[in-house]
């Protein structure tokens, strides 16, 4: 079975991202601690060198295992900008979408504390007449909405040109006549 097409028809594909990876570094760094403590057990303790693999087993693929699952989730997760909508989609072993249409946005906003302003990161969140959606911590955020705002309005723009000038034209006087011509002897 051939994949569903993401986008519409007429629909270009602007930008996707991929949010900031959150809780990948306790993981790798308790891998890294778990690699080393078996190095240093199996090299100063003989008793351990008998049982090197299952020390390695019991201590690193645990940690392996948590680093893993946590990288394939963050990289499962998209933020994808097109001319007509936001699409937010991931997840794992439940995949989840969610689609904001660009004519629905009120008003997109970064949210940011002083930790995540030094490294260049925030949370994006568009509100909507239906209630607010957070798109997730993104590097650049800034630059993210200001991408949104600008396909917001050049979908919004009409054909109109600004500097088009219309002219009066005034309406005749049997345009505005209501009276009913029977009464005046006149047939229909």
């Amino acid at each position: 079975m051939a994949k569903k097409s993401r986008w519409r028809e007429g629909e270009e594909h602007v930008i996707s991202v991929t949010p900031v990876g959150w809780g990948l570094w306790a993981p790798a760094l308790a891998t890294v601690l778990a690699c080393v403590l078996v190095w240093l057990g199996v090299t100063h303790v003989h008793v351990f060198d008998e049982y090197r693999v299952a020390l390695a087993a019991v201590l690193v693929l645990p940690c392996l295992g948590i680093l893993a699952t946590r990288t394939w989730r963050w990289r499962s997760h998209k933020i994808h900008l097109t001319s007509q909508r936001i699409i937010v989609e991931g997840g794992v072993l439940q995949h989840s979408r969610s689609e904001v249409e660009l004519h629905d946005l009120v008003k997109t906003r970064v949210s940011q504390r002083l930790r995540d302003r030094l490294a260049r990161r925030g949370v994006i969140v568009v509100e909507t007449p239906a209630g607010t959606l957070n798109l997730g911590m993104v590097r650049h955020p800034a630059a993210l909405c200001r991408l949104i705002d600008n396909e917001r309005r050049t979908y919004l723009v009409d054909d109109v040109a600004y500097d088009t000038v219309f002219d009066f034209d005034a309406p005749q006087d049997h345009d505005f006549d209501m009276s009913d011509r029977r009464h005046r002897g006149q047939r229909p």
